[in-house]
């Protein structure tokens, strides 16, 4: 096939070549004639003009001559300056519009009667002052258009006696015939060579002068201005013009003995190269002839050499086909109309639309149905019959709504030899992705509407805590006298100050999952603590409102796994913070705790969060998960809120690959469903075979939770009896003791109807001793029922949800020894006294340093305090080592930053044994802030606002361990 395409390709040159000769000799030989018909037509153009002119001309002599001869007539008539008669007879009976006499005194009269004066001519008078004859330039005059006048003297027995004047307008000059050539093509004007104004009109010439006219018909300043050069200097010639929107000639003339007036006449080229245009078509015809004889020619060759390579051709192209279409998401079918075959049909609809490509050739019309197009269509119709003649482009879809739907976009034009090419192409992800971005450009909308709606809100929102800030300050100033007054003024100041801070969080944590900057931890999560401090957070406001709260769990086996516990906790305060905001006062509130394994590894946390508050609106439910939305409800009027709450909690969900849904009732109440996977830490071997055989008392009024324990309990060989109430409880144990089988211990839940825990376990120890241990379950926190609870004989306490291992590791305690030994509590104390440390305080803000050093000096710290990071390091500098016990550090101060200066600390103990911690204290309080200052050097994290609980717990890590406890040493 090579062969033939050399040969082919050798007799495609050698044309191409002789074309290319012919070519460029055609080219040549036609710019010549078109130089020739250009030059031809310039001087048939100049003589045209010299004919019009020669017939101006002429007009005027006779004009001259006929005053002439009036003026003789005048003279033998004996006429003399009152016969006005006479001068009107010549008037009526010219083209002159007005005659007039002159004496040899310069007064006289004209035709009809009036005196005239040459004193007032408007024209320069030759015929009374020379005794010439002649005519005026054109001036406008009596007749109110622009006009001549004709001038003779008037003699009688051989002396001047007088002169006759003759006034005619110009228009009179302006003959179709003579203005008009060419069959109308070309017009003539007269105009005056100096300013270009009219002299005699013509067609089209409503403009003041002749380059006006000219600019009209789109000719540029340069074409002008050298045409009003040449007439200036009284040349004659011609130059090219644009006339009505076409290529003309100009043709310019002075009009002889006459006052500077050009002769100017326009004519179309083509008018005036029709000749040549004809010459230039027969040679055309002729080269197009000769082009096409060498064409057949060399189609005749090549047709012989393709047919030699024919077969390979088709051959090499069926191949190609094949391996295109198996390549692409494109479908083709070849389709003969006149026998109603299948030329070829590509492999790819048996991927593309499930159907073989011999059931195609054999049935072409089962390809166009699994496309969806119907078999009445006109289109299909057109190229099944071979009545097809244009291009065709349409789209059909298969499927309805409630089923898998596809779109196939189908092409059907006519090919070469009277075959028929049908490509058909899969756009069903196009128009996924169509959806998908109108589907974004909806949510774009939608954010851009609950945005706007947030910055209305938020102004409301930010501005009422600062106005409680600032009006419980003034009023705080002006009681200074009133501790209490002052006193509650600063609890008002605290709680406003408290509700700004959360609505900025808020808005800076939306900020950071907006900007890709959001990232998650991997670190030991204590579910049981975890959820213990979420609901030690959230009873506050649950206590305020009056809410029931309810924790119900399944058997929960693993209570420490590996995730981010400050953004699980921030998933359960939002929600539970949302349920409590929407449930009226005296409304229940649920959470429910879950556990499903997935593998060894792996196991998906299920929190569900239930109220019975206002509910939702149906719609707002498809929306809440929107930034910036709130729900628009006259009842939510005084919650205060940014709308960014859900969203950031779904956002957190997402990062953490789980799912989130909520379903609502408007009226009846919410409930949030969120599933986190969670990866399990290597689980403590703990010996729960010590716990077989024994006997415990569960006390609950759910049995939910009964069965949940004593699911747990069965597992490490524990018999539970269980009770809904104390009073079932206290004859229980009372039963067991009158048997011989007292219980080894029991479970009550605090919060019961009619009998709580620490009543029923008062009344067992009153009548069974203090032999039995009693653990305390509660779905709060159990500070406030403490004391109470160890005078009524309580020995332990479990916080709702139950998890196994630490139900285990409580009653192993038990029963490995110090039964009757009360469970030791973490000192609730937040600020503890630290007589003689020593801190150094480096903070720019006089307010915030001000602040730190109030509380520091209240518990007995010694503080020295620097303005920015040189000061510290110079102080640190003069000191010496064991000085200062730690450093508070800013990080943006002037002069020197807190990382710079941690970094010159750390380079002057670089020799010393010693290692002063340095903790920073600043508003950058995002994890990557906080990795920031630990690759700093710095031992700890404290952000702004200041968390006074945090402060001294940081305190005291590192007094302890300045002391030898590394206990409880804070990693940062």
């Amino acid at each position: 096939m090579k062969k033939y395409k050399k040969r082919s390709v050798a007799i495609l040159i050698s044309v191409i070549l002789l074309l290319a000769f012919t070519v460029v000799f055609m080219l040549s030989f036609l710019d010549r004639i078109n130089a020739k018909m250009n030059q031809g037509s310039n001087e048939t153009l100049m003589n045209s003009t010299r004919m019009i002119q020669s017939s101006i001309n002429s007009k005027f002599e006779n004009d001259e001559q006929q005053v002439i001869s009036n003026a003789n007539l005048f003279a033998l008539s004996g006429g003399d300056a009152a016969s006005f008669e006479t001068l009107a007879n010549y008037a009526e009976s010219s083209d002159f519009y007005r005659f007039y006499y002159v004496g040899m005194d310069g007064t006289g009269i004209d035709s009809s009667a009036e005196p005239v004066d040459t004193a007032s001519f408007p024209f320069e008078e030759t015929a009374l002052s020379r005794g010439k004859s002649g005519y005026s330039d054109a001036y406008v005059g009596s007749s109110g258009r622009p006009q001549i006048t004709f001038q003779a003297p008037v003699c009688a027995g051989g002396r001047q006696v007088g002169a006759l004047y003759a006034d005619k307008t110009l228009s009179k000059y302006n003959d179709p015939a003579l203005f008009t050539f060419s069959g109308g093509s070309g017009y003539a004007y007269v105009v005056d060579g100096d300013s270009g104004s009219w002299v005699i009109e013509s067609t089209g010439s409503k403009t003041d002068d002749i380059y006006g006219f000219l600019a009209q018909h789109n000719n540029g300043e340069k074409m002008l201005s050298t045409l009003q050069d040449l007439m200036r200097k009284k040349e004659a010639g011609t130059i090219s013009l644009e006339f009505q929107g076409e290529s003309g000639i100009l043709c310019f003339l002075p009009i002889r003995d006459s006052y500077n007036w050009y002769l100017i006449s326009i004519l179309p080229k083509r008018v005036l190269q029709q000749e040549s245009s004809e010459i230039i078509k027969m040679v055309a015809v002729t080269f197009t002839e000769l082009a096409v004889a060498l064409i057949l020619i060399t189609g005749l060759l090549l047709s012989r050499e393709s047919m030699k390579g024919r077969e390979q051709g088709r051959i090499y192209r069926e191949r190609l086909f094949q391996n295109i279409s198996s390549n692409i998401d494109f479908a083709f079918l070849v389709y003969n109309p006149a026998d109603r075959s299948v030329e070829m049909v590509s492999d790819n609809v048996r991927m593309l639309f499930d159907v073989e490509p011999g059931q195609v050739m054999s049935r072409p019309e089962i390809l166009f149905d699994h496309c969806g197009m119907p078999g009445d269509d006109r289109d299909r119709i057109s190229f099944f019959n071979g009545s097809l003649v244009k291009k065709m482009r349409k789209e059909y879809k298969t499927g309805t709504d409630n089923e898998l739907q596809r779109w196939t976009e189908v092409h059907l034009l006519p090919a070469d030899n009277g075959q028929y090419l049908a490509v058909l192409h899969d756009t069903t992800g196009e128009h996924h992705m169509r959806d998908d971005l109108a589907d974004a450009l909806r949510q774009a909308q939608e954010n851009n509407r609950a945005r706007n709606a947030f910055f209305s809100s938020m102004s409301h929102d930010i501005r009422t805590p600062m106005n409680g800030i600032i009006g419980m300050t003034a009023i705080a100033r002006a009681n200074l006298n009133n501790p209490d007054k002052v006193k509650d003024s600063l609890e008002k100041i605290s709680t406003a100050s408290d509700h700004l801070l959360a609505l900025i969080n808020e808005v800076l944590d939306m900020s950071r999952i907006e900007s890709g900057k959001f990232s998650l931890k991997k670190e030991p999560v204590n579910l049981p603590e975890l959820i213990s401090n979420v609901l030690l957070l959230i009873k506050p406001e649950m206590t305020k409102k009056g809410h029931t709260m309810h924790v119900k769990s399944s058997v929960l086996d693993y209570d420490i796994v590996i995730g981010d516990a400050l953004h699980i906790q921030k998933i359960l305060l939002n929600l539970l913070s949302n349920a409590v905001k929407y449930t009226p006062q005296g409304g229940e509130i649920t959470i429910r705790l879950q556990e499903k394994k997935r593998d060894d590894r792996m196991i998906d946390i299920v929190f569900q969060v239930e109220d019975n508050g206002i509910g939702m609106e149906p719609d707002f439910v498809k929306r809440i998960f929107n930034p910036f939305e709130r729900a628009e409800d006259n009842r939510l009027s005084k919650v205060t809120g940014t709308g960014l709450g859900m969203a950031i909690t779904k956002n957190i969900v997402d990062v953490m690959s789980g799912t989130i849904h909520v379903e609502s009732t408007l009226g009846a109440g919410s409930k949030f469903t969120v599933v986190l996977p969670m990866v399990l830490m290597e689980p403590d071997k703990q010996e729960s075979g010590v716990l077989a055989g024994h006997t415990v008392l569960v006390v609950d009024d759910s049995p939910d939770t009964c069965e949940g324990i004593q699911l747990m309990l069965e597992e490490a060989g524990v018999h539970v009896d269980w009770a809904l109430s104390g009073g079932e409880a206290v004859k229980a144990a009372n039963r067991a003791r009158r048997m011989g089988r007292d219980y080894f211990a029991v479970i009550l839940d605090w919060k019961m109807p009619e009998m709580d825990g620490v009543e029923t376990a008062r009344r067992i120890r009153a009548d069974l001793g203090s032999d039995i241990p009693i653990i305390l379950l509660s779905a709060y926190n159990w500070e406030e029922v403490e004391q109470e609870a160890l005078e009524a004989g309580i020995n332990g306490f479990l916080t709702k949800p139950v998890f196994r291992s630490e139900l285990v590791q409580k009653l192993r305690y038990y029963i490995m020894g110090s039964s009757a030994k009360v469970q030791e509590i973490m000192d609730s104390e937040t600020r503890g006294r630290f007589e003689g440390l020593h801190v150094l305080m480096a903070e720019d803000n006089e307010l915030n340093r001000e602040i730190v050093e109030e509380l520091l000096r209240d518990s007995g710290i010694l503080v020295d305090s620097v303005e920015d990071g040189l000061q510290a390091v110079r102080k640190v500098e003069q000191t010496g080592p064991g000085y200062y016990d730690m450093i508070f550090m800013d990080i943006h101060m002037p002069v020197m930053d807190g990382f710079t200066a941690t970094g010159e600390i750390r380079a002057l103990q670089k020799n010393s044994a010693e290692h002063i911690p340095i903790i920073a204290m600043t508003a950058d309080a995002f994890e990557e802030d906080v990795l920031k200052c630990k690759n700093a050097g710095m031992d700890a994290h404290i952000s702004k606002p200041i968390d006074i609980a945090r402060l001294f717990e940081v305190i005291r890590i590192y007094a302890d361990k300045e002391s030898g406890d590394g206990k409880n040493e804070e990693k940062i």
